[in-house]
């Protein structure tokens, strides 16, 4: 495809397919904290006027919930950004796709790459997700440090 074709995937459309992506992973990662025993998801309590650990048990396995949920969305991204279709099921869903800057599929280390800046532009409190509205061919955080876009159409 020549770039000319190409059309950037705003902001309103990813983010509906991250939320879609998300009623995907979230049943996931439950059904495997409740299997690794993690009973007690909520590790943090009001002690007076200051919040404080429930208790170093309760901290490790809330730790270990969110290494859980980080370690499938970083899967489920790589799985699915790298495979033929270039779209997470939630993309799919949308039409939209995941592509290098001329659309071409990514490699599975490129995949790997932006699934793990991902986990980087959440980190910025959402930040770096807004830069979408504000940038010429819609590109967020992790995409800019990629060097990928989002684009409409099936693939």
């Amino acid at each position: 495809m020549s770039g000319s074709e190409l059309i950037f995937a705003g902001f309103w459309v990813r983010l509906f397919a991250g939320f879609l992506d998300l009623l995907f992973i979230a049943p996931i990662v439950f059904l495997l904290i409740y299997y690794f025993g993690v009973s007690d998801y909520q590790f943090i309590k009001m002690s007076g006027d200051f919040y404080s650990y429930k208790d170093f048990t309760a901290a490790t396995e809330n730790r270990f919930a969110n290494y859980i949920s980080h370690g499938v969305s970083i899967v489920y991204l790589t799985y699915f950004v790298a495979r033929k279709s270039q779209a997470t099921l939630g993309k799919s869903l949308m039409g939209i796709y995941v592509g290098n800057r001329d659309g071409s599929k990514l490699s599975w280390q490129k995949s790997l790459m932006r699934a793990l800046a991902s986990m980087l532009t959440s980190a910025t409190l959402g930040l770096g997700f807004l830069l979408v509205i504000f940038t010429k061919e819609k590109t967020a955080l992790h995409d800019i440090i990629c060097n990928t876009r989002v684009f409409h159409g099936k693939k």
